[in-house]
């Protein structure tokens, strides 16, 4: 019983630290031991998995909307994802 307790305490620890840290993951700014502790919980945890996918989806939307319809969009590139994206960060 204690071994369980100690598990889904550890668990529960890495669950709050990956979602706190799913925006770094996607921006690339986590040293490569953080981006494997995320990427190891995200393939054990159904929901931080879906959060994930729903963030780059948002992400992609986002960026997409800056982009002119005859330029291939460019990660990163858009000033208005970026504003928009840093205010989101800050609220959170």
């Amino acid at each position: 019983m204690i071994r369980r307790t100690a598990q889904r305490f550890r668990f529960m620890r890495e669950h709050r630290w990956t979602h706190a840290h799913l925006s770094q993951y996607l921006d690339r700014e986590l040293q490569a031991a953080e981006r494997e502790r995320v990427a190891e919980h995200v393939g054990l945890c159904p929901d931080c998995h879906r959060v994930l996918a729903t963030l780059r989806r948002t992400v992609e939307s986002i960026r997409a909307i800056g982009a002119k319809p005859d330029e291939p969009e460019v990660p990163g590139e858009s000033k208005l994802a970026g504003g928009v994206i840093e205010r989101l960060r800050k609220e959170a």
